[in-house]
């Protein structure tokens, strides 16, 4: 399911394959998502790893604790991952690919070349 890197916290990277879930639509608006121990089991990780991980989705509004029934993904889940790694997206990768392209004598014009011909 997952491979895990060094570069990352395990749980943040639980937390992205979460928001990937949702993104893929794999994880449904209003439906139960795997719980704690399900998580855990399929990935290979403590249950404490995969609680923390839930803990931030449940901060980011994501899901919801039902009691006795586990956790639901929020109705608005999609857009809210959406405009996290969009910010995300604008404020880390997007001024490394800068550096890189000042680096490497890339011009914006042949960039958008390329992104217009795909």
């Amino acid at each position: 399911m997952i491979e895990f890197s060094d570069t990352k916290p395990i749980y943040r990277q639980i937390v992205d394959f979460a928001c990937q879930q949702i993104l893929d639509r794999i994880w449904k608006p209003e439906e139960r998502v795997p719980s704690v121990r399900e998580l855990s089991a399929a990935l290979g990780v403590n249950t404490r790893t995969v609680m923390k991980a839930m803990e931030e989705l449940l901060d980011m509004e994501v899901i919801s604790a039902r009691r006795g029934m586990g956790y639901s993904l929020a109705s608005d889940a999609e857009e809210k991952v959406r405009r996290r790694m969009k910010r995300v997206f604008l404020a880390e990768t997007l001024p490394m690919i800068r550096r890189e392209m000042k680096m490497l004598g890339i011009l914006p014009e042949e960039l958008l070349d390329i992104l217009k011909s795909e």
